[in-house]
């Protein structure tokens, strides 16, 4: 499993230092904050331990590098706040692939287990088809910079966070074990790049490791 992790990161790399050719994205997409802010995130891992978390569909039936259909879509409503989802190529609900749904970030806890709202923050990375074509596409960032609420029991390790800016807000829920935080994210978006009518709903399944993202 490990090695299959690595291999993805690997994959992913390749993909920003050797792209093909021009894609309809042929310019970075509007993005939620500055993408040049996103570089720290502090954490307890060991080398062998993988700081990087997926947001995935685990009951999708079209898994590859290019599956389309319900998850491909709800990860364009989700960005939807700020990009043309015609701006947006293929992604891929499995949980590791060259192309999916990514994500970094902090969950600072009290003693309590009541999640530090200022010290807290979270950074998703939208890596689609576009990578594999372009010179110039970068996979599409969401940045947010403190939560708006959460909580979680200490003994069980239940608990949820909620991560709010100007163009929506994210929803953790599930539970951290010794090695794992894992559960459901959810959206519900307050613009539409369009002035429609903003999308709202659950996009997956996540999981990252604990060091990487509980303190």
């Amino acid at each position: 499993m490990k090695k299959l992790i690595l291999m993805s990161l690997v994959s992913i790399l390749m993909v920003a230092c050797n792209p093909k050719t021009d894609s309809p994205r042929v310019t970075t997409v509007n993005t939620r904050n500055d993408f040049a802010t996103v570089n720290a995130f502090g954490n307890t891992c060991l080398p062998n331990q993988f700081p990087i978390g997926t947001i995935f569909d685990s009951g999708a039936q079209q898994v590859s590098l290019y599956s389309t259909g319900a998850y491909q879509d709800r990860v364009k409503s989700f960005l939807s706040a700020t990009v043309n989802p015609q701006e947006v190529g293929q992604i891929s609900s499995a949980q590791w692939d060259t192309t999916g749904v990514r994500f970094q970030g902090v969950i600072k806890l009290d003693q309590a287990g009541n999640v530090v709202l200022a010290a807290s923050k979270i950074m998703i990375k939208v890596y689609d088809s576009y990578l594999l074509q372009s010179t110039t596409a970068q996979p599409i960032p969401v940045f947010i910079n403190g939560a708006s609420e959460g909580r979680f029991d200490m003994q069980s390790g239940v608990g949820y966070v909620i991560f709010k800016d100007q163009y929506g807000d994210v929803r953790f829920d599930g539970r951290f074990d010794a090695q794992n935080f894992s559960g459901t994210f959810s959206y519900r978006n307050y613009v539409a790049f369009d002035n429609s009518t903003p999308a709202q709903g659950q996009l997956g399944q996540f999981m990252i490791a604990r060091c990487a993202i509980i303190q």
